[in-house]
């Protein structure tokens, strides 16, 4: 078994016990902590064996008995489980652990209601378990999209025990659910009132501000998070992102920088403080910071594709492909960054790089109008008229749109097929004869085919 399972020192006996085939006595308590050990750990092979144990040792024990239903419905023996609480029912009806494991196995039956009676119920035979119980209504009242039930239930979890982390943060993801940032932002005010250090409560606060683009109160709730927490990477770089908000990007690279004295994984932190150079035009210092993120992160996709869009607006092409194609080396499922590459080759006039990737792009994204009329255009441009009418006819299958109509009639002429020429031509006036100046403007062969039909 793995070392972390004997920090528990029964839990060392009992298995030293189990491998010398020794007999110990132990009492009834202790024997329900061991199985509840393994049950939490999702050992089943210890839980049976402890289960089995203690039922030869304490056959009579309620308890021992709660706990083989807890081991069957840990896995996923829910028949054996309900007959089990069957058997028990009149003897441990008003028994805690006997309503919660009830509880349970409702809401693994898909039957959340019945399972909050249950719940219901074991809050009015023992309050210390009050956060726990309350956290497990809040989480089937979930289950039926009941939100603001659920709401309440983990609020009530949460005053119970201020300190209940599941609790807050369930609070936090109903409210985002269902789209109430008011509320919740009343909410950690009142919270933070009676919890001033919570560090947690500070950082939401901020996001929320963050999200509704009041930024310098988002400014001063992290500002409260660092004074609780000087070594917090969220409240620093959150701050920065606020105060990028407001334009003031040089102090968004002093918080960042921040930072990096104890960041372990500091390589997007140098992304941030490059993006933020770049928009102050220093482009030089952008380009170091991305440099040292790639040197701390080359894992790092973003910071490749950065780079490379940065070399384009220095006009260094090359650089900006060979970065380009570093991303998609790290990424191959990023549109975006083909999109980037194909740009980079047209500037470069590398029209063979430039399909190979457009006909990359429209398989990976064929919903995508610009793609395909990029993609034939390129065709276009080279002269491949007979590689582009396959392209265009493809792409009419997605976009009955006059463009390609246009596109398809010029390339027809072009090969000298002219009857199919006249018939796109017609096509694409009929749908959108708006665009026939700009059209003519690119294909100048259409001009006199549009007198020759006399389509005006």
């Amino acid at each position: 078994m793995d070392e972390d399972f004997f920090n528990n020192e029964l839990i060392e006996k009992f298995e030293q016990m189990l491998d010398n085939r020794e007999y110990t006595y132990y009492d009834s308590e202790d024997l329900c902590e061991i199985i509840e050990f393994y049950i939490e750990v999702n050992d089943s092979e210890y839980a049976k064996r402890a289960l089995d144990f203690a039922e030869k040792m304490h056959p009579d024990n309620l308890e021992i008995k709660i706990k083989r239903i807890e081991y069957l419905l840990s896995i996923g023996e829910l028949k054996r489980g309900g007959k089990l609480l069957q058997e028990i029912k009149e003897i441990a009806a008003q028994e805690l652990d006997y309503l919660l494991v009830q509880a349970r196995y409702w809401g693994m039956k898909n039957m959340p209601r019945k399972a909050i009676r249950f719940y219901e119920d074991a809050l009015k035979v023992d309050d210390e378990e009050t956060d726990f119980i309350c956290n497990c209504i809040g989480n089937e009242y979930l289950n039926l999209e009941e939100i603001r039930s659920a709401l309440e239930a983990f609020k009530r979890a949460l005053k119970f025990n201020p300190e209940n982390d599941y609790s807050f943060y369930s609070i936090i993801q109903c409210y985002e659910d269902i789209h109430d940032d008011m509320d919740c932002i009343e909410f950690l005010k009142e919270y933070i009132e009676d919890n001033p250090y919570s560090e947690v409560s500070w950082l939401q606060l901020g996001l929320l501000y963050l999200h509704q683009k009041k930024y310098d109160d988002a400014i001063n709730a992290f500002e409260y998070v660092i004074a609780i927490n000087p070594n917090s990477i969220s409240g620093h770089t959150n701050k920065a992102s606020a105060l990028e908000g407001l334009g003031q990007f040089s102090d968004a690279i002093n918080t960042y920088e921040e930072t990096l004295s104890f960041d372990d994984s500091p390589a997007v932190t140098h992304l941030k403080i490059g993006e933020n150079f770049e928009r102050l035009e220093k482009p030089q210092k952008a380009l170091k910071s991305y440099h040292i993120a790639i040197k701390e992160d080359p894992q790092l996709d973003k910071v490749w594709a950065k780079a490379a869009a940065l070399y384009d607006k220095l006009g260094n092409f090359e650089e900006a492909e060979y970065y380009i194609n570093r991303a998609i080396e790290l990424d191959n499922k990023n549109v975006e960054y083909y999109s980037s590459a194909t740009y980079y080759y047209l500037k470069q006039l590398k029209f063979e790089e430039a399909i190979r990737n457009l006909a990359i792009i429209v398989e990976m994204k064929p919903l995508v109008f610009n793609s395909w009329y990029a993609y034939a255009e390129t065709l276009i441009a080279i002269g491949e008229y007979e590689q582009a009418i396959p392209i265009i006819i493809a792409a009419l299958r997605h976009f009955n749109r006059a463009e390609f109509f246009y596109q398809l009639s010029n390339v027809y002429y072009l090969t000298d097929q002219n009857k199919l020429g006249d018939e796109a031509l017609t096509n694409a006036l009929l749908l959108n004869k708006s665009l026939k100046e700009s059209m003519l403007d690119n294909y100048p062969i259409l001009q006199e085919k549009i007198a020759q039909l006399n389509l005006k």
